[in-house]
């Protein structure tokens, strides 16, 4: 439901659904013996339980993809764009244009790398790190959701210094060349100087972007067992 490759509106119902019952079958044969012999009630609230364990994992791996959106957002106040968005059909909200493009862009590396096989491996980690009907939602666990918001923002920060950087640059030439020749009109001329410079920013940075990807990725994984750890009953 939240994850950015199973969860998005492209895929349809039915498929989501035929993914989940065949994960759930292979799965199953890995989950230690569990006591069946429970009312409904019981039973009805350890599947909320489980339902909110996937839910957090999801959220995790959302946050770190949203983080591209705030570093997209960045870029584009900086370099005009600010005013240019487009429609997002997971959210049905309006995104950043080049945050949409570094979007869609970690969506096909994370497809190229099989991130996803690494969300399943996770998924299934879950039963043994976080038993059956053993999850608890306490204070580790909201520090652990916390850590995950903080870190979208720092992400998103540190994504975008490079062009920001660059685009920093260029408006202090452009200043340098306001007060040189008065008579120019500095805000007509440095729109497309700076539209130009950021995307020449973004076309510069563009390897050192897929490294990046690289520290996202593993970070997505680790704060996702961070956030297991967090759900074990304390001692």
């Amino acid at each position: 439901m939240l994850t950015p490759i199973f969860g998005r509106r492209e895929i349809p119902n039915h498929a989501r659904i035929g993914l989940s019952c065949f994960l759930a079958m292979i799965v199953y044969p890995l989950i230690p013996n569990f006591d069946a012999n429970i009312d409904i009630l019981t039973l009805a609230t350890l599947i909320l339980r489980e339902t909110l364990v996937g839910l957090s994992m999801g959220y995790i791996t959302l946050m770190m993809f949203s983080s591209l959106y705030v570093a997209g957002q960045i870029i584009d106040m900086q370099m005009g764009f600010g005013i240019v968005n487009v429609i997002d059909p997971q959210s049905n909200s309006q995104v950043p244009l080049i945050g949409n493009f570094y979007y869609i862009l970690t969506l096909l590396t994370f497809l190229t790398v099989n991130g996803h096989h690494v969300l399943i491996s996770a998924m299934i980690k879950s039963f043994e790190i976080v038993p059956l009907s053993n999850a608890v939602f306490g204070r580790s666990f909201l520090a652990a959701i916390i850590q995950s918001f903080r870190e979208m923002f720092a992400i998103g920060f540190k994504v975008s210094l490079p062009v920001i950087s660059i685009i920093f640059i260029t408006d202090f030439a452009l200043g340098i060349m306001a007060r040189a020749v008065p008579q120019m009109n500095v805000f007509i001329v440095g729109l497309p100087i700076k539209i130009f410079i950021g995307i020449l920013g973004i076309i510069i940075i563009f390897p050192m972007y897929l490294t990046a990807l690289d520290v996202i990725f593993n970070g997505t994984y680790d704060n996702i067992l961070t956030l297991l750890r967090g759900m074990l009953k304390p001692p």
